[in-house]
């Protein structure tokens, strides 16, 4: 072989090497192509859950009870990765069954029965709208959400978000602004799937003069075998007096429990069954021994009297988890 020849197939040699490796790494870097990348691995992300709960609209014998609840999973940047929003609306009428509510699905639990497209301008119902607005949170911070052009009727102006979200959107801005900023470094991947769960039951926290509505809410993070990687709870309850068939309660916003903290008022009567803890402590406990359970796992944990029956969780958490096992199950069900 000439002098010329060899330098020509060294080269050619070279190229060659050079497209191999590149042709190596793409497929690597391509789930599809069966590779194992680092895009593909799962980083870390941290999981939030924003809630924001009002008493709306009081009459002497109807009012509505709002509850609206985001979760997200948002990057090192503080950008949304994923986002789920739900809204509890439960309007009880003194004038019907007492005020009981028997329909009591979310929103978009509702899906087509909630019927809005025939009001919406843009022919879309709830669950799509709320689609449209979770699509366009992503890849944004909590200031960037924040900042979304809105007037006067609640309702945005930006108009990316105005051609597939005609609704009010002032609790969703709320919630997941809350969420983004209050996210934790959980054990959550941005490969799992994140969802949201809000269960409304109706109590009677004395006799019917207290009508009350409860409203269990979840954030989990699940992988792909159904297990659990992270897990947020909070919980509200729609305290609404009544006298002489009136509603006396006012209109306003409704503290969650894992926001009032110690004004709760649980940490003496938790006292009293050894271990002295408030409701967001309790709380905590149950996100961190849910981590690694599978939605039957959590409502197999249910004693009769609604306590847990593991001996692990009930060190942490003495309160009734019935509702949360069951409302977390919910949300992992995914």
């Amino acid at each position: 072989m000439t002098k010329f020849k060899k330098i020509i197939a060294a080269a050619l040699a070279g190229v060659l090497a050079l497209s191999f490796a590149a042709c190596s790494k793409a497929g690597n870097d391509n789930p599809s192509a069966g590779g194992t990348s680092e895009n593909a691995e799962a980083k870390a992300v941290k999981t939030g859950l924003g809630v924001v709960s009002q008493i709306l609209s009081v009459e002497d014998t109807k009012l509505e009870i709002n509850t609206v609840a985001a979760a997200v999973t948002v990057d090192e940047n503080g950008k949304v990765v994923a986002i789920k929003i739900d809204e509890a609306q439960t309007k009880p009428d003194l004038t019907v069954d007492n005020g009981n509510v028997t329909d009591l699905r979310t929103k978009f639990e509702k899906q087509g029965d909630y019927n809005m497209k025939g009001a919406s301008a843009i022919g879309k119902e709830w669950f799509e709208q709320i689609a449209a607005f979770e699509d366009w949170a992503v890849g944004k911070t909590a200031d960037e959400i924040a900042a979304v052009a809105v007037g006067a009727d609640g309702k945005t102006t930006d108009a990316d978000l105005k051609a597939g979200c005609t609704i009010t959107i002032t609790g969703f801005v709320e919630a997941a602004a809350k969420a983004i900023k209050s996210a934790q470094d959980l054990g959550a991947k941005a490969t799992d799937t994140l969802n949201i769960a809000l269960t409304t039951e109706k109590y009677y926290e004395s006799n019917e003069t207290n009508l009350q509505y409860d409203t269990d809410i979840t954030a989990v993070t699940v992988d792909k075998d159904g297990k659990i990687t992270s897990c947020l709870i909070d919980a509200t309850q729609g305290k609404c007096a009544v006298a002489d068939g009136k509603f006396t309660v006012k209109a306003g916003p409704i503290t969650s429990k894992k926001e009032l903290k110690e004004n709760y008022g649980m940490k003496e009567t938790s006292a009293a069954m050894g271990i002295g803890k408030e409701w967001y402590e309790q709380a905590a406990a149950f996100e961190a021994w849910a981590v690694g359970k599978t939605a039957a796992d959590l409502t197999a944990s249910i004693a009769e009297d609604g306590k847990t029956s593991d001996a692990e969780l009930k060190a942490g958490c003495t309160i009734t988890v019935s509702s949360i096992a069951k409302n977390v199950a919910k949300a992992a069900g995914v």
